[in-house]
């Protein structure tokens, strides 16, 4: 139940991203999301090199890592991404192996 708890609220949160957020504000919740893990400077280096149309993606994908890292103490599995998260995380990998 959870579970699907969890993958619901993911699809609510990818549509409000998608259609509701002004690009500054998603510029913000990237920020949020990448600066988990990562210092503010590669977040920013990172966030200037996501594609406008992947940065509502690339949100919910890191948000889904944080989430599994912080209840799990484990890596996300790719294979509980849907195919617009995958392509946002890999975007984001992208993006950090650039600004490495």
């Amino acid at each position: 139940m959870r579970i699907a708890i969890t993958g619901l609220a993911a699809v609510l949160v990818t549509a409000l991203v998608t259609l509701g957020l002004p690009a500054a504000a998603q510029a913000d919740e990237l920020m949020k999301e990448c600066m988990v893990t990562a210092s503010q400077k590669m977040c920013e280096c990172i966030a200037g090199r996501i594609p406008a149309d992947q940065r509502a993606n690339a949100i919910v994908g890191l948000r889904k890592s944080n989430a599994s890292v912080a209840v799990s103490g484990n890596l996300l599995d790719p294979a509980t991404l849907n195919q617009n998260e995958m392509q946002g995380l890999n975007a984001v990998v992208a993006a950090q192996a650039y600004c490495m």
